[in-house]
């Protein structure tokens, strides 16, 4: 048993013997069906990782648990329905980190306070990312790719989920650390832009290594670089960033659960134990592909994660001078 699942089931289990667990748990079950939020469409990571932890969500509670996408706004629409929500377990935001702290930087207005609005539930696991490009693009590796934009700046364009997101930071990382021209083109969602993608329309694209890989088995794209620490035992072939030189472009991301502000630790504590045996059941299994890896964090881990990443993604932002449009 791991040092992460013996603290959530400690956590739990002194807040249930102090009949916490008692007043909030019956008051859960008389209401009807958990809403797990996703501010992105069908498909993408957080849209997985939320019907994943639906199912165990279901076999814990024994209530119907419904995953609501509401695209839009860089995913700022369904932090804000969960912030305005009863903080009693019936609706949680399941959402990439840059949504908490990417977001804050870019936006002067929000809807929402990060800090305040919302607590930390859980971190399931964490993913890197990788820069593909067209397969149409007569380029195979990072080097010509940057002689390509280069020689073709009209047409050297990255497409991301959405301005503010870490893919989209990570986009104008690449381009600073190439040197090369890089236009970004903003989507709503990861895959609208892999459409634009695999037609040719866009030259490149930033986003979770693994939501490429069906495109990339069906010839679509081209990955050049990851943004992990090492290569994936699934892209044995594909260098990190870091292999090539490029240090700055090393990144993992989490994907985190968040409740309302005000939720009964009781419940924050239950919620967390059944997002870490999630990660060991049959439906996450498909998402735990090689390319994400269980990084299972408690609330109290993952507000103190929350806050570190805050203040460094903040510090990215600050460096490119970046201002977000509406």
């Amino acid at each position: 048993m791991s040092t992460n699942r013996r603290q959530f089931i400690s956590n739990f289990a002194m807040a249930a013997g102090a009949g916490a667990a008692g007043c909030v748990l019956p008051a859960l079950a008389q209401r009807g069906p958990i809403r797990l939020l996703v501010g992105f469409p069908a498909g993408g990571l957080p849209d997985l990782v939320a019907r994943a932890l639906s199912e165990q969500y279901r076999r814990v509670f024994d209530l119907p648990v419904v995953v609501e996408n509401r695209p839009g706004a860089n995913g700022r629409l369904a932090a804000q329905a969960v912030k305005n929500a009863p903080a009693d377990g019936s609706a949680l935001l399941v959402a990439p980190a840059s949504n908490m702290v990417h977001l804050p930087h870019v936006y002067s207005d929000l809807g929402f306070d990060v800090m305040t609005d919302f607590v930390p539930v859980a971190q399931v696991l964490e993913n890197d990312f990788a820069l593909a490009i067209s397969a149409k693009l007569p380029v195979e590796t990072l080097a010509e790719f940057a002689a390509w934009c280069k020689a073709n700046p009209a047409k050297a364009t990255f497409a991301s989920p959405g301005t503010g997101s870490s893919p989209h930071l990570m986009g104008l990382q690449v381009a600073r650390a190439l040197n090369i021209p890089l236009t970004h083109v903003p989507y709503k969602g990861s895959n609208f832009a892999l459409t634009d993608l695999a037609g040719g329309h866009i030259a490149s694209m930033v986003a979770a290594t693994s939501f490429m890989m069906q495109p990339l088995k069906g010839g679509t794209l081209k990955i050049l670089a990851t943004t992990g620490m090492t290569r994936s035992s699934v892209l044995p072939k594909v260098p990190t960033f870091r292999e090539l030189g490029l240090n700055q472009l090393t990144l993992v991301e989490g994907t985190w659960v968040l409740a309302p502000a005000k939720m009964p630790q009781a419940l924050v504590d239950k919620f967390a134990v059944a997002s870490a045996d999630a990660l060991k059941s049959k439906e996450m299994a498909g998402v735990l592909d090689g390319l994400t890896v269980a990084a299972p964090l408690g609330s109290a881990q993952l507000a103190k994660l929350m806050r570190e990443e805050f203040d460094k993604r903040g510090a990215t932002v600050r460096a490119f001078g970046f201002t977000a449009t509406e």
